[in-house]
Order: C-alpha cells, then structure tokens, then sequence
C-alpha cells in the first residue's frame, strides 16, 4: 500500500523520488487510503524538519492530489488552509519568498477555486498577500499566484477591494504589468510558452485583477470617473499590448490581448484620451501626425474584429448549430472588443469616421443584400438579428448606431430597415419604413440596403416547380421562427398557419387536378 511505503521512507534521503512517483501515478487502491496519505503527509509536513525542497516537493504533491476533490478531504479544512497560510509567510510582517511558499500559495489558490467557503480564513491576510509583490523582483511565480488568489478573494468583495486600494494596490499592478509586458515587447517573434507560468500568464492574471477591481469599485462610486482616474495609470501598459505586442493568429483575441480589451472597456473615453495624451514621447514612435495616428489606431481594432470574427465564425453563420457549445464563448470575446470600439468611435470623430469608412456596407456591398457576403460588414449586420449571440448582437447595434452618428434614418439606411428595427424598437426610438432613398442613380431597397437595380428578383410563384415553392415555404416558416425568439413582435407563423388549415394541400391539390 501507498501509506506503507511511504511511512518506510519518509526518514530517508528518498522522498523526492518518492513524491514524484506518486504524481505521476496518482492511483490508489481507494478514496480512503489516499484520505490517510494526504493526513499522514500533512501531519508530517507539520512535524517533521525537512529541508526546503522536501517540503516544497510534499506541498506540490499535496497540491496536485487535491486536483481530485474526491478523497481529498483533509486539504479542504479551515486547519490546513491555515497551516498553507503559515508556510505561505502570511502571517508575518514581512513574508518572504521561497520555493514551499510558492508551493503553499499553489495550494492556497487550488483549494479556494475548488472550496470557495475557504476563502474567508483568507480575509485578514488580504494585506499580506499584497505584501509578497511589493518587493523589487518578485519571482513570475509569485506575481501570478497573489493576483489569482486576489481575483478569487475580491469577486463581489467591496470591503477587500477597498482595503486594497488604501493599500495602493493600483501601484502593485501597474509595475507587475509593466515589468511583464516589457519583457513581451522585447521577444522578436511571439514568446514561446515554455511553463505554464510565464510573461503572458502573469500580466493576464494581473489584468483580470485590475478588471474585477475596478468592476467591484464601480458599483459603489456614484462617480464612474473615479474609478478610472484611481486606476488610469495601468492603462500605459494595456497600450503597449494593443500596440506594440502582435496578436495571436489566426484568432487574435487570446490572452494577453483579449484581457486587455476586457480592461480597457472598463475605462471612459476621457480618462483613455487624458493618458494616451500624456504618451508622447512613445507615441511618437507610432506616427508623425494625427492623421496617421487616427489610421493606425482604426485599422487595429478594425483588424481585431475582423479577423476574430472570421475565426470563430468561419461560415458566417452566428447561428449555426455547428457553434452551439461555442455560443457564450464567442460572446465574451467579441462583445469587449465591440464596447471598446464603441468607446473610441464616440470619443473621436475621427476615429469615428475612419471605422464607419471600413465597418459600414460600402458601394460594392450594396450590389447584394448587405447582410450577403464574407466582408467584415456582411458579418456584422447578420449578427445584428443573431438569437445565440445576444451580446455581441446588442454591442454590434450600438456600436453601429455610434458609426452612425446615432442617426436613426442614417442607420437605417446603412444596414437595412429589416435588420435595424430590432434594435431601435428596444431603443424606445419610433421608425416608420424608410421610402426609398437615392445613392447617386440607384434607388437602394430600403429593408435590405441592396441596390434595387442588382436585385434578383427570382422566378414567379408561377413558375415555381413544387419543389422550389416548397423550399421558400421552409425559408420562411424558419425566418418567422427566428423572429419570434427575439422577442420583438409576436406573431403567428404564416406557414405553419397555412399548414394547419390545410391551405399548403389545398394549392398542391388545385396542381394536381390541372394535370
């Protein structure tokens, strides 16, 4: 059994060897002898005067054991969370870093990820845990793990959020993401991820700190701009990502990228302005005018968009069934980015400008429907009426309204009546259907934002074969589907109307007593 052979070696040189067996079989003969061993060998850590990498091998194997919370139930107490707390060197003024304290925080942060009642014995040491990333060269280990515990600790906390921010926590992470993102500045070619803690980890776990921080601490400021000033300096190296670190490909939307929309969206165009201002002397080194700052700063987040759009919707249907267990993910990442582009266009009209140039339908798009096609504005519009992507679909809408002008004739103008109404009549704003307007000498289909002069018209209903009239009774029946799940109007199916009272059979009847 594994507790006997453990029991014969732990007075030997050989536990290393021992511990690393047991990680990487991780069998025993049931729940109940792995619930002994976890005992004996937390009992032992406590007892026994073991040398530094003994006692950080035995905390790692602890750790991992309690991967699998079942049989696992010695780690998950308020004593042994206690006992990682010491080891951690919370409890003391100063803690210091060492490899069992890096190993205790390990387990700290497994243990209240799994048993989230754990982490109010983390309460009063809230401010120490801070205290460990204060120093000059906190190790990457150590800077990942305290903004992780910190994350976990300060999810709808306002009081710890608090005792962090009289604590200068803003300072902690702005010199945590600017030393890591210095260090991804400097690698020619995209870092590769040799430990799963590494520059990338590190400055995403700090930038999902700083977003929850600044999440919690808005909810109890009646001024949002507070916020945003206490924290506004962090933004320098959120810039640096956006600007200087080349995004993944072909989905560029991944950590440390996305983390960083997702930070960014909690910031007012004013605050982002006021310290993109205070940045000459690096953005100098971006553009010579402003001009060509509005260009870069448009066709970045241009191509974020489009690119991640394209990826992760690669048919170009939001709703495709193909997406279904990918629905909330492709959510959270193209909502942020939608937000921040919102922001910028609102602030800048010139941003502005130079966004509706590339993300509205153009000429060219007109020649069809403009929701038809794989352009970045085809895409957009279809997610306009998306069901499975309601806030993506809710973020492109006014994200367009603002590209727009927050004009509702021009917006209707642009994407179509049939695909602005929804979104305008959950905006409150009256809209009667648009009469048909005039882009140079072509009259533009009001509802579809075609060219009426390039539409197909299609075959008459008269010389539908069968088959033909019933594949457009499919469309529609599906169509008037969809509809009804927005919830925006309640309406009765036509054809399923039809088919109930029998009218479908009726004209395939009248078909076949004229043959």
């Amino acid at each position: 059994m594994i507790i006997e052979e453990y029991q014969k070696k732990r007075d030997t040189n050989n536990l290393e060897e021992f511990f690393t067996g047991i990680e990487n079989k991780l069998t025993f003969p049931s729940l109940d002898e792995k619930s002994r061993f976890i005992t004996c060998l937390l009992n032992d850590l406590q007892e026994k005067n073991w040398d530094e990498t003994t006692q950080a091998k035995a905390l790692s194997t602890i750790r991992i054991l309690g991967r699998d919370t079942a049989g696992s139930d010695p780690i998950f107490t308020k004593e042994t969370m206690q006992f990682f707390i010491n080891l951690a060197g919370l409890h003391t003024d100063e803690p210091k870093e060492t490899a069992s304290s890096c190993e205790a925080l390990k387990c700290i942060a497994n243990s209240i990820y799994l048993k989230p009642d754990l982490k109010e014995c983390l309460d009063s040491e809230i401010i120490s845990l801070h205290k460990l990333v204060l120093g000059d060269n906190p190790s990457q280990d150590t800077q990942f793990l305290v903004c992780r515990i910190l994350f976990f600790m300060t999810v709808n906390r306002a009081d710890l959020v608090t005792q962090l921010i009289n604590d200068s926590i803003e300072k902690t992470l702005e010199k945590i993401l600017t030393r890591n993102v210095s260090i991804l500045e400097k690698q020619d070619k995209p870092l590769e991820q040799q430990t799963l803690i590494n520059p990338v980890t590190v400055t995403s776990e700090a930038l999902k700190l700083l977003f929850n921080l600044m999440l919690v601490d808005l909810r109890n400021q009646t001024d949002p701009q507070t916020t945003a000033e206490r924290f506004k300096q962090c933004l320098v190296p959120i810039f640096h990502i956006l600007y200087e670190i080349p995004p993944a490909e072909p989905q560029p939307m991944v950590p440390p990228h996305s983390q960083a929309i997702h930070a960014l969206m909690q910031y007012p165009f004013s605050v982002i302005q006021e310290v993109w201002r205070s940045q000459t002397e690096w953005t100098s080194t971006l553009y010579n005018t402003l001009e060509e700052g509005v260009q870069i700063t448009a066709n970045l987040f241009f191509n974020l968009l489009n690119k991640s759009v394209h990826a992760l919707i690669p048919n170009g249907n939001p709703d495709d069934d193909a997406l279904d267990h990918q629905y909330q993910q492709i959510d959270s990442i193209l909502s942020p980015l939608l937000l921040v582009i919102r922001t910028l266009a609102e602030g800048n009209p010139a941003v502005r400008e130079c966004l509706a140039e590339k993300m509205l339908p153009s000429e060219e798009d007109r020649l069809r429907p403009v929701h038809q096609g794989d352009k970045l504005p085809a895409y957009m519009i279809r997610l306009m009426t998306s069901t499975m992507l309601p806030q993506t679909r809710n973020a492109i809408c006014e994200t367009y309204f603002v590209l727009c002008d927050e004009d509702a004739n021009k917006f209707t103008q642009q994407v179509g009546y049939g695909n602005a109404i929804g979104f305008l009549v959950n905006k409150g704003i009256p809209m009667e259907p648009p009469k048909d307007s005039n882009s140079g000498n072509d009259n533009i289909n009001p509802i579809t934002g075609q060219y009426l002069s390039a539409e197909d018209t299609g075959p008459s209903l008269a010389d539908m074969t069968d088959e033909e009239k019933e594949r457009e009774a499919e469309k529609l029946f599906v169509l008037f589907e969809r509809l009804k799940k927005t919830g925006i109007v309640d309406v009765e199916n036509p054809v399923a109307k039809a088919m109930r009272e029998g009218k479908l059979e009726e004209i395939q009847d009248e078909d076949s007593d004229s043959d």
